[in-house]
């Protein structure tokens, strides 16, 4: 495993979305984020993108919301179910309040590891994802390409054990925890009584190899995972790999920032963001101003709630930047320029320095970036 020529190439890999519940504005976020970061950092240097579906539907969370449709709905046509349907229904199966036992929640795991299934109802909202995705001409990071994972669970917990880092009570029918005490982090139960093991045992049967063949892993999550994304860097780091953390704050809504299972993002999907934009400006300023207010005007880490009226400013800032710029030909994106902007140590290019120079009329961002990342 570790034996592999280690690339140049950047890996940049995000925490997946779980395929349960519409595109909140939090979601669109870091898919903006990673979409420029991608598209810019690989004007000046080999990247590449991991997005393996099994790390998400390889989750107890994704697991129990199949379950759920599979025992309280039944079989429908869920290729007929809108958005707004299926959401509703995953906030359904969270508050019933009833957590599924590790047998009936393993005939999926099986699946999923056998075929690389995705249950139907998931496939029609990654559907919907892609084409909403395709109009904001976000690339397609491999949503529904489930290549099968490198290392087994149990590959995982020998690596771990091999370098003293679980506490691992399986033998007296109890749980496996991830001991980060040597970093002074606190243990992290990684699986349970059941044999059930939580969403950082996919992460990692997924970027231990990753991290053995790639000269960099930039990981990007949810600020709300902190935590974990700390130990896991620490984990990587202490594997053999270079390990660059980039985490991005949620986007509350009317002052709160809440998981999707708990719902309040009705009206505010990505779906329904492009048709009230869409009813006002054209396409290519759609897709600029989107980037313009979830990467310039909310920051990495900014905590402002979602507000339409920052988010019409901005297509009109869009429309004027496109308008001043006219038909930009792709020149390749300015390398020079990127490399300028790359984040040291890192070795990606800095997203809101780059956007925030479309708004600065005294910087020169060379007019290809209109083409090949914003556009």
């Amino acid at each position: 495993m570790n034996d592999a020529p280690v690339t140049a190439d950047l890996a940049l890999a995000p925490v997946t979305i779980t395929p349960t519940k519409p595109l909140t504005p939090t979601h669109v976020k870091g898919l903006l984020w990673l979409d420029v970061i991608h598209k810019s950092t690989r004007e000046i240097r080999p990247v590449t993108y991991v997005w393996n579906p099994r790390m998400s539907t390889l989750t107890a969370q994704t697991a129990a919301y199949w379950e759920f449709l599979d025992r309280a709905v039944g079989a429908v046509d869920w290729s007929a179910c809108s958005e707004s349907e299926l959401g509703e229904l995953y906030v359904r199966s969270n508050a019933a309040g009833v957590r599924p036992t590790g047998d009936s929640l393993q005939p999926y795991f099986e699946r999923v590891e056998k075929e690389g299934w995705i249950h139907p109802a998931s496939v029609r909202l990654i559907d919907l994802w892609k084409e909403q995705l395709d109009l904001l001409n976000v690339a397609d990071p491999g949503l529904l390409d489930p290549a099968e994972l490198t290392l087994t669970a149990d590959d995982v917990l020998d690596v771990l054990r091999e370098h003293q880092l679980t506490i691992d009570h399986r033998g007296i029918g109890g749980p496996v925890y991830l001991d980060g005490t040597i970093w002074g982090l606190p243990v992290r139960q990684i699986v349970d009584e059941e044999g059930v093991a939580n969403y950082l045992v996919p992460v990692l049967r997924e970027l231990i190899p990753i991290g053995a063949r790639h000269q960099r892993v930039v990981l990007v999550y949810d600020q709300e995972l902190m935590q974990d994304y700390i130990l896991l860097d620490k984990v990587l780091t202490a594997l053999g790999a270079a390990v660059t953390r980039l985490a991005l704050g949620r986007v509350p809504i009317d002052g709160v920032v809440a998981s999707s299972r708990h719902g309040g993002w009705e009206g505010k999907t990505l779906s329904d963001l492009a048709d009230a934009c869409l009813r006002h400006v054209d396409v290519p300023t759609y897709r600029l101003g989107m980037r313009i207010y979830f990467i310039a005007m909310l920051e990495r880490g900014c905590a402002k709630s979602f507000q339409p009226e920052l988010l019409r400013r901005s297509m009109v800032r869009a429309e004027r930047i496109l308008g001043e710029t006219g038909d930009a030909e792709p020149d390749g994106g300015g390398p020079e320029f990127l490399r300028r902007l790359a984040v040291p140590d890192g070795g990606y290019v800095d997203p809101y320095r780059l956007t925030t120079g479309l708004l600065d009329r005294r910087r020169r961002v060379p007019a290809g970036l209109l083409t090949t990342v914003f556009g």
